[in-house]
């Protein structure tokens, strides 16, 4: 049986599951967008324009989204290593 994978952890760690924070931006924005497009006078032209701020938009939260994370884990193994180096000392006196 031959399993695909999609999306797999890569440099950044962006699983599969924080394809989430890309994806749902996108869909947001360009709904809205088609939504808000009232009387088009060049309708290829503005649902090409919505689609790019989509993109943008829905790109933006998501390495917004994955920042955070990594940030929020850098600090925590921060201050593992921290309480462990505390540890190391107290030890040797």
């Amino acid at each position: 049986m031959t399993k695909v994978i999609f999306f797999s952890k890569g440099a950044f760690g962006v699983g599969e599951h924080e394809i989430r924070y890309f994806v749902i931006p996108m869909i947001v924005v360009f709904i809205l967008g088609i939504a808000g497009i009232s009387a088009p006078i060049f309708p290829v032209v503005q649902f090409v324009i919505v689609g790019l701020i989509a993109i943008l938009a829905g790109t933006v939260c998501g390495w917004i989204a994955v920042g955070i994370r990594l940030l929020v884990k850098w600090f925590q193994t921060r201050k593992e290593h921290h309480a462990v180096k505390k540890v190391a000392v107290a030890s040797k006196r």
